[in-house]
């Protein structure tokens, strides 16, 4: 008679091996198949950071009884104002792209009397999953991004009308490096980060781990060199020169400091030291125009704390805790099963009936 064990045991075994071949392979594909399409930044993006300080220095133009006033200011009380959103009107915005097209407008502003000191906005292309802005490819490649996806803005010499803000005109051109965030699974290695003033990427360097918040971040720093950004018309009392209108060089330098959360790429805090002077013939002597230092307030850095903890979790799981997990349980149910299948052929088939016994035939003599 058949043991009913030995068909329970051949399901059981066989339930096992197929738990276990589901578990690696989940084993398998989180950290290479669905890790790729879940790190990737929203489509859709309207948020806020808000950065304060002081400059030494810092130019402001005012507008008192309908005439343009230009003058430098000092030991100003600074408040930057960063907003990103999302601009869905370009075609590469659908859904599935790799691909997105968000908007940064900056503002700084004197508290004293909130006068703008001085203002940007750029839109960048750029990919969702490295944070690199896009550049178009050479040759026959498809271009993920169409020409005027993204662009920065510049104000013209002269308004139309006196006491009017100048006319604010387009450049189309790409904006390498990184944008917005560092990339999911930031390593500890020197970046290219696109740096807003120069108009080009510019080295990050990586610089050790901290705790910021209870949160490990990597701090990353950018030294840029003197350049020149500009040429000008300015006042010619401006910078110490006769003349109503002389010809001056913009130029800048400057240190940005990032800590960057290494699994999500979140910048958790930044710290922007800038220096701008005015450089003429006029004048041999430099005109210090800004020098300042503003860095991410409290509530920014705890919105991104918070934005840290609503994701590293779930990257962590689906990109190491959840392979190593699978990994385990599945190889543990592929033993057990393969054990149990080769226990069952091992043991001995019990007879079906009693075996007849025979008598020895004794010999005569």
């Amino acid at each position: 008679m058949v043991s009913p064990g030995g068909p329970l045991r051949r399901a059981f075994s066989l339930i096992l091996l197929a738990l276990g071949v589901f578990a690696i392979a989940a084993a398998v594909l989180l950290p290479t198949y669905v890790k790729p399409e879940l790190a990737k930044v929203p489509l859709n993006q309207d948020s806020t950071s808000t950065l304060v300080g002081t400059a030494s220095k810092v130019l402001a133009v005012t507008t008192v009884d309908g005439k343009t006033v230009t003058e430098i200011r000092e030991n100003a009380q600074l408040k930057a104002t960063a907003h990103v959103v999302a601009n869905f009107a370009p075609p590469e915005m659908q859904e599935g792209t790799d691909v997105a097209v968000w908007l940064l407008a900056v503002s700084v502003a004197d508290t004293k009397d909130n006068t703008i000191v001085s203002a940007s906005k750029r839109q960048v292309c750029f990919d969702r999953r490295t944070a690199e802005g896009y550049v178009p490819p050479g040759g026959d490649q498809e271009a993920k991004c169409t020409d005027k996806s993204s662009f920065v803005t510049r104000l013209e010499e002269k308004p139309a009308k006196e006491g009017e803000k100048p006319k604010e005109v387009q450049e189309y051109k790409p904006q390498p490096g990184l944008n917005f965030k560092f990339p999911f699974g930031t390593e500890q290695k020197d970046y290219q980060v696109y740096d807003d003033n120069t108009g080009r990427a510019v080295q990050a360097r990586f610089k050790g781990v901290e705790d910021l918040e209870g949160v490990e971040v990597y701090k990353f720093v950018q030294e840029i060199p003197d350049t020149k950004i500009s040429t000008k018309k300015v006042p010619g009392s401006l910078i110490g020169a006769t003349g109503d209108s002389v010809e001056a060089g913009q130029f800048y330098n400057g240190t940005v400091t990032s800590w960057i959360e290494p699994v999500t790429g979140i910048q958790v805090k930044q710290e922007q030291r800038s220096h701008q002077e005015l450089r003429s013939a006029a004048n041999p002597t430099p005109t210090v125009v800004f020098d300042g230092t503003l860095v991410f307030d409290d509530p920014t850095i705890d919105a991104m704390v918070k934005q840290v903890g609503d994701n590293k979790g779930k990257l962590d799981f689906i990109g190491s805790t959840g392979p190593i997990v699978f990994g385990i349980v599945g190889a543990a149910f592929l033993a057990l099963g393969v054990f149990l299948l080769v226990k069952r052929r091992a043991e001995p088939t019990p007879p079906t009936g009693a075996a007849h016994s025979r008598r020895p035939v004794s010999s005569r003599h």
